[in-house]
This record gives structure tokens, C-alpha cells and sequence, in this order.
């Protein structure tokens, strides 16, 4: 299963998300739920960095393990829009594969 944190100030913004596991929905190389989390995480956190132009307090990507976390200091209206453009996907892969995703707020 994956797991997906969103984390958030301590004022409610959104600030970033970190994704652990394997959605085991198929075979490594046809599972169509680790390939879209994994796209889209990839997507904003690309987007981040080069529209948003943000500096990071985490970003690390291995197998398993995908962690974006933008610096409080970085945080604004792009930012918010691009992370909750992804919880919104999110949401909806996870309405689709209710088995092989769990969702967690911090």
C-alpha cells in the first residue's frame, strides 16, 4: 500500500508531502497506481522548483520514498495551488484504488 502524508504549517498552508510503499495494485513496471503517484509527485515537485522557483527543507526521491517539503520561508499562492492540485489527484487515484492507497494529514 502507499502511503501518503500531507504536511502543513502550523497555520494550516500546505507545505509539501511525503509518499512511502508500493501500491502492489501489479508487477514492478506495470503498476499503473505506483506510476501515477509517482508521476504526479514528480510533476509538482519539478513544478516546485521551476515555476514556483521554491527552495526545499526536504526533497528526496528513492525507490519507495518520495519526500517534498518546501521552506515555510517559500510558501504562497503558487505553492499552495500546485500542492493542492496534487491532493486533489491524489484523491482521485485513491477513489479509483481505495485498496492500494492510504491518505494521512499531519
Amino acid at each position: 500500500m502507499i502511503n501518503i502524508k500531507y504536511h502543513y504549517t502550523d497555520d494550516f498552508q500546505r507545505k509539501g508531502f511525503t509518499i512511502k510503499g508500493h501500491a502492489e495494485y501489479a508487477e514492478i513496471g506495470y503498476d499503473i497506481v505506483c506510476s501515477a503517484v509517482t508521476s504526479n509527485a514528480i510533476a509538482v515537485n519539478n513544478s516546485l522548483e521551476k515555476l514556483a522557483k521554491v527552495e526545499f527543507e526536504s526533497e528526496v526521491g528513492t525507490e519507495g520514498f518520495i519526500e517534498c517539503i518546501v521552506k515555510e520561508s517559500f510558501l504562497n499562492d503558487k505553492t499552495n495551488l500546485l500542492l493542492e492540485h496534487f491532493e486533489l489527484a491524489m484523491k482521485r487515484i485513491k477513489r479509483e484504488y481505495p485498496k492500494n492507497i492510504k491518505i494521512l494529514k499531519k
